[in-house]
């Protein structure tokens, strides 16, 4: 150790005592100092308009990146998990409205729809049976809008009521051959 010792003591004895520049380095020393302080701070940190641009360039990318995520586990959310359960709850309630309105006209013990009174109500639940058909078709295309369910719904429900409204109608009774 006293020989590492000694070594270190005589390279620290040899090395130069000042270390001078290649260049004289006062002249721009001196041109500096004589800048105010906020210019020097400017010049100093003072970014490349290249490294700007890509700075922004940069940014602009990952908030796209983030946003196109998001947007992604979003419609993934709402997408439905088992369009299928849907689709399968959708026909059995048309079954169920299928077998109420048998049930309805099956009571019927006379035909009022053959009167004058009972013709605008046969036309109207007409109607609603038509525009039911094309609110099932689009539900069958978009399972998840609850307007399309709660107007699907309404137009059933709504050709039910004719229907019993009808039975109460005063009737002609049927002909003979009929």
């Amino acid at each position: 150790m006293t020989n590492t010792n000694a070594k270190l003591s005589q390279l620290i004895n040899q090395a130069p005592k000042d270390i001078e520049p290649q260049k004289d380095l006062w002249h721009d020393i001196e041109k500096q100092l004589d800048k105010p302080e906020f210019h020097q701070v400017q010049n100093n940190a003072k970014p490349s308009p290249v490294f700007k641009r890509l700075a922004v360039a940069s940014i602009a990318l990952m908030i796209g990146l983030v946003g196109s995520h998001m947007w992604q586990q979003k419609a993934s959310l709402l997408t439905p998990k088992a369009p299928s359960a849907l689709l399968a709850t959708l026909s059995e309630i048309k079954n169920q409205h299928q077998l109420q309105v048998a049930q309805l006209t099956q009571h019927q013990l006379t035909n009022w729809q053959a009167t004058e009174i009972g013709l605008p109500l046969e036309k109207g639940i007409e109607q609603l049976r038509k525009a039911a058909e094309q609110i099932y078709q689009a539900l069958q295309q978009t399972p998840n809008d609850k307007e399309l369910w709660q107007l699907w719904l309404w137009t059933q429900q709504r050709e039910i009521e004719l229907l019993r409204q009808g039975q109460t109608l005063p009737v002609t009774p049927l002909p003979q051959g009929a």
